[in-house]
């Protein structure tokens, strides 16, 4: 079969058939399956991996820096997503002081929302213009976002501007840098994403540290544009390093559509599952959102209730990339449904007894609790997300891949709305105190790893040598 020569030759690594199965890619085979050929006039959805008759770099310059690149968007996406603690306990206690904590928190589960939601059916745009276009649209976005912010003083200016400018901005540097990975990396997919996922870790803990040193000298407004111009230098190196490996065509919207109907088909499997990932991504942002004000609220000193989200974001790396490279050699689901129980664990057996204990105990005794907790939670939930994609992929053939996650993801995004909300409006529920929140987190989580579980149980049965 004769390609095309690839789109983007200064890659300097054509495409080439092969015969050989992939077994390691990110979902599992249909053994009955036909092993057909695909022409480069059908390039794949960012949201699916490329064809399985394709070779991949698995390394080199081009890969790396393409790689770089992600990572570069990742830290300045969704490391806004990680240091959301920090605005939300700024604004509570000055510009929006006479709102209750359920009301501020719609400002960003908003965002939230806006960059999962809108992020999945970016992959159209992506086959049709590559990376370039879509993250040079949304570096604009976020970093008009970030300057606009320091101007706000309003709760509808709040909601306009980060909660769907910024969300708007980081959906756009969500999907495209995580699909521009993909064409290079098969094997050792889930290692690349994993690394640059570290950057929404690295993320989150330089913008708090930013922030917080910033605003008592120079104001909120120009603590604002500090952060901009720092997510500004790093959106440079994205634009320049992030490209797409296959060439551009015409995407095809029925594969990447909801669809339904799917939910209804085979065993069940793919509802189970889209039930624990909204599970998991309600539990996932109260944390984030709410540990820097319960340290506020327990006594402790603003600056160390700033740093425990850096040193929480900053553990979270290990999350990222250690869970990836353990789920290519023992199962992706057999991995995240460890790494969920931890989070429920951590949340129940650490957490919790600091939440219920009034008056705390000494402040030393306190702050070495919090710590462990957030050394301990930053990496359970550092693969919360960078699994997601693995987990979906072994429920379905990988030409369907897109249409699985899509429709999946239309309720899983739901989650990011809801979830913090709820957590603002239990904490004004129990009085200023966070036992309740903490209670729900833990149980939230316990029910996504309990449901992964059902997943495996139903795919592999009850046995506990299976790999999968």
């Amino acid at each position: 079969m004769q390609h095309k020569q690839s789109s983007h030759p200064e890659v300097g690594e054509d495409i080439q058939p092969s015969n050989a199965q992939h077994s390691d890619g990110d979902n599992t085979p249909d053994d009955n399956e036909p092993n057909t050929r695909h022409s480069l006039e059908d390039s794949p959805s960012p949201l699916e991996s490329p064809p399985d008759d394709y070779t991949y770099p698995e390394g080199g310059a081009a890969a790396w820096l393409t790689v770089f690149g992600a990572w570069c968007a990742m830290t300045g996406g969704l490391g806004l997503l990680n240091s959301v603690a920090s605005l939300q306990n700024y604004l509570s206690q000055n510009q929006l002081r006479d709102y209750p904590e359920s009301t501020i928190a719609w400002i960003f589960s908003l965002q939230v929302f806006v960059t999962f939601l809108c992020g999945i059916q970016i992959g159209p745009a992506f086959d049709a213009f590559g990376p370039k276009v879509l993250v040079g649209v949304g570096s604009v976005c976020l970093v008009a976002a970030m300057l606009l912010l320091g101007e706000c003083t309003e709760y509808w200016h709040f909601i306009l501007d980060y909660g769907i400018l910024a969300g708007l901005g980081s959906s756009l540097l969500l999907t495209p840098p995580l699909a521009s990975i993909s064409h290079f990396f098969n094997r050792r997919r889930a290692f690349a994403t994993g690394i640059a996922m570290t950057g929404s870790s690295i993320g989150g803990v330089i913008f708090p540290l930013v922030f917080r040193a910033a605003y008592p000298r120079f104001g909120f407004a120009w603590a604002c544009r500090i952060l901009a111009f720092v997510i500004a230098a790093l959106l440079v190196f994205a634009n320049m390093f992030l490209r797409s490996r296959l060439p551009l065509g015409k995407p095809k919207l029925r594969d990447i559509l909801p669809d339904f109907r799917i939910f209804l088909d085979g065993d069940g499997s793919l509802a189970i599952c889209t039930a624990a990932l909204f599970c998991m991504e309600f539990a996932l942002f109260i944390p984030l959102a709410y540990i820097t004000s319960f340290c506020i609220s327990v006594g402790l000193d603003q600056s160390f209730s700033y740093q425990i989200l850096a040193i929480l974001n900053g553990a979270s790396v290990i999350g990222r990339t250690v869970p990836g490279l353990v789920a290519d050699k023992i199962g992706r689901y057999n991995t995240n449904i460890f790494m969920l129980a931890f989070c429920a664990f951590t949340n129940i057996a650490v957490w919790l007894p600091i939440a219920l204990i009034s008056p705390p105990p000494s402040k030393s005794a306190l702050k070495g609790v919090i710590i462990l907790y957030a050394v301990m939670f930053g990496i359970g939930s550092g693969s919360n997300l960078s699994l997601i994609g693995p987990c979906i992929g072994q429920l379905c053939e990988t030409k369907h891949y897109g249409r699985y996650f899509t429709t999946s993801y239309v309720f899983v995004s739901f989650a990011g709305l809801i979830g913090i909300p709820i957590g603002g409006a239990i904490i004004n529920a129990t009085d200023g105190r966070y036992w309740g929140l903490v209670v729900l987190t833990g149980l939230v989580y316990a029910m996504s790893s309990t449901g992964m579980a059902a997943v495996r149980i139903i795919k592999v049965g009850w046995t506990g040598k299976a790999i999968f």
